[in-house]
């Protein structure tokens, strides 16, 4: 994972009863854990395992248990995955749950770019499907469910954010049958590549792998020049690098739209412990409702 400080207290620990009893239920040695970030999970790194411990609701179990079967599959085949660690995992503690990977620190400043994801990218969606079951993706994830428990958004935010990702689910159902299927990683993006020093560049968090239409995978490119501020020749030379041809593709601003909603996640999570989560989430669900499609948006 891509190490960093986090931003502000990690202040919701009483979640987690231990990191140590975690830990030591897996046979993992904790001293001198560090956090390293806290957005959609709280993101350890544990120096004498030379590993990261991603810690999240324990509501993901089904989920992450795909993403970690599914990372070392890949990595095995001899795919550029992190490799989760070989312990039993998931690890739940109460209400979360933890998962720990492969650490991986920097190399020597370099940055990912565009067209690194997008090789791994066809890559990865030319790969053969795995011998067990992959679940077909969610278009917007957790959204729904995160909003009916949200306790930031206004009553009006959550009706309208739940009628929306219904709204959004149907459409894709009905977008699915007319494009290819393969593996989808789910949130491909180059923050999501991290350098290696035999693959040169592995992708990182497999929390929404799933089987799919590849054009899924290409959103966060997609839309980095509309909602960004990225120069628009970047989804030029992603597209390019893949081999994509955008022409005759009706389904791209479908998956456009799903991909803004299906972003509102992590933010509504975040928000509930990170005062700039909850700042970034009121600018999308705003824009979003208010149907506005070039309003500029932050990462965090």
């Amino acid at each position: 994972m891509r190490p960093g400080e986090a931003s502000g207290k990690w202040d919701m620990a009483d979640e987690v009863e231990s990191l140590a009893d975690v830990c030591r239920q897996a046979g993992l040695a904790c001293d001198g854990a560090r956090l390293l970030r806290v957005h959609a999970n709280a993101i350890y790194h544990l120096p004498r395992e030379n590993a990261v411990a991603r810690v999240r609701n324990a509501a993901a179990f089904e989920r992450m248990r795909s993403a970690v079967q599914t990372a070392a599959w890949l990595a095995d085949q001899g795919f550029p995955a992190l490799r989760p660690l070989e312990v039993a995992q998931p690890v739940v503690v109460g209400a979360h749950l933890v998962t720990f990977w492969e650490y991986l620190p920097p190399l020597d400043g370099r940055q990912a770019d565009v067209t690194h994801l997008a090789g791994l990218l066809r890559a990865l969606h030319r790969h053969p499907l795995p011998p067990f079951p992959l679940p077909s993706i969610r278009p917007v994830g957790n959204t729904a469910a995160d909003a009916s428990a949200s306790t930031v958004l206004s009553e009006g935010e959550r009706s309208w954010l739940i009628a929306r990702c219904a709204e959004l689910e149907e459409g894709f159902v009905r977008l699915a049958p007319t494009l290819s299927q393969g593996i989808v990683h789910g949130d491909a993006h180059t923050n999501n590549l991290l350098p290696h020093p035999t693959h040169g560049w592995v992708l990182i968090d497999w929390d929404s792998v799933g089987v799919g239409p590849p054009e899924y995978d290409f959103m966060p490119i997609y839309l980095r020049p509309r909602r960004f501020g990225y120069p628009h020749s970047l989804w030029r030379e992603f597209r390019t690098a893949y081999g994509f041809d955008p022409a005759g593709n009706s389904g791209l601003d479908l998956l456009a739209e799903i991909r803004e909603v299906r972003s509102l996640s992590a933010f509504i999570r975040g928000a509930e412990h990170n005062p700039a989560a909850r700042t970034e989430l009121s600018n999308r669900l705003s824009s979003l409702m208010a149907g506005d499609h070039v309003r500029r948006w932050h990462a965090l």
